[in-house]
């Protein structure tokens, strides 16, 4: 009886150790993996206007807040590589918020939006989107929530099947790069049933995948004939004129 017992606990704690090394390859394989910010965007993280709250990267205007702009990053890109777009909207009086997700996956939590707007909710509008899955993220905890949302824009993404935002009755923004070869066009395309009719498209000439963050050249995209900067500042320039009418 005893020994039986012996090789049970021996069989145990080699599952254990099994299952212990495949949890350690996994976190080693998704940090290699994982897209880390350029220097522009580390610089941007040093600016006196951002803070870092609750897992939560803040950029606050210096002047009058306009609205409050909850941003989901791509997946597997370090929250860190859209500070420079967090940066640029601050500018122009937006508060930007940048949730860091459990392993660099917005997907792990869509619902995140709700703890910020509960925190920082200062009667100002709430606009919600993100890049790439990040964007498939928001859309779902759009299409699932009743917080009052004032606009809602993707960045070289589409929502899931699952994610029916056809009803919204806000501004809905698409923006994609002409070069973008990551985006799946077949599913962009085939998605655009599941928005407003009245979503606004927009293609941004000479863009691409990668320059919608910091965070270097995405594996399989298409190279870019405009800088990041020029790409970024005309995602500022959409955002601004499409949810305040400002120009």
């Amino acid at each position: 009886m005893k020994n039986r017992r012996k090789r049970l606990y021996k069989i145990v704690a080699w599952m254990m150790a099994i299952v212990t090394l495949v949890i350690l390859g996994l976190i080693v394989t998704i940090n290699v993996k994982t897209y880390q910010p350029m220097p522009e965007a580390l610089m941007a993280m040093e600016a006196e206007n951002v803070r870092v709250e609750n897992r939560v990267i803040i950029f606050e205007p210096e002047g009058e807040v306009v609205g409050n702009l909850v941003f989901y990053q791509g997946g597997l890109v370090k929250t860190e590589a859209y500070a420079v777009l967090g940066k640029m909207l601050a500018e122009n009086g937006f508060r930007v918020f940048l949730p860091k997700m459990p392993i660099n996956l917005a997907i792990t939590n869509t619902g995140v939006f709700d703890k910020v707007y509960q925190t920082y909710d200062n009667g100002k509008p709430w606009y919600i989107g993100g890049h790439s899955l990040g964007g498939a993220s928001a859309a779902i905890f759009v299409a699932n929530t009743q917080t009052q949302i004032d606009g809602f824009f993707f960045l070289g993404a589409y929502p899931s099947d699952s994610s029916d935002l056809a009803s919204l009755d806000m501004p809905v923004i698409s923006i994609a790069g002409s070069e973008d070869l990551v985006m799946n066009e077949d599913k962009f395309m085939t998605t655009k049933a599941l928005l407003p009719g009245d979503t606004l498209y927009v293609v941004i000439d000479g863009g691409n995948h990668s320059n919608f963050g910091y965070y270097g050249f995405q594996k399989g995209d298409g190279q870019s004939f405009i800088t990041r900067e020029e790409q970024h500042q005309q995602v500022v320039n959409i955002l601004k004129e499409t949810f305040l009418g400002m120009r």
